[in-house]
């Protein structure tokens, strides 16, 4: 085996493993709370539009567009904050379990 074969090899390895890990960040780790509170925030975001050439080949910028964000959080017993979903923050009920994803 060459040294070039042997790095290359290496390589590989080493991306398969950083790639690999990476994706441990997204799994569901199921966490059972008890809800002591419910919160629900609201903002208001302006997202820019689209950057795109015109028939004279100026720069334009399309109409930039508003809405409405909304996050939900439930309050565990503990006194941590959990951010979670709309169909989550309607199932949840003040005093009882509710399993969430953390």
């Amino acid at each position: 085996m060459t040294l070039g074969v042997a790095a290359l090899a290496i390589t590989r390895a080493s991306l398969c493993v950083f790639a690999l890990a990476g994706c441990t960040v997204f799994v569901c780790r199921p966490v059972t709370v008890t809800v002591a509170n419910k919160k629900e925030l609201a903002r208001f975001e302006t997202v820019p539009g689209a950057i795109r050439t015109s028939e004279t080949g100026r720069l334009e910028e399309d109409v930039r567009q508003s809405r409405t964000v909304r996050e939900y959080w439930v309050q565990a017993r503990e006194g941590t904050w959990h951010r979670v979903s709309a169909e989550q923050f309607r199932a949840a009920e003040i005093h009882r379990a509710l399993e969430i994803c953390q």
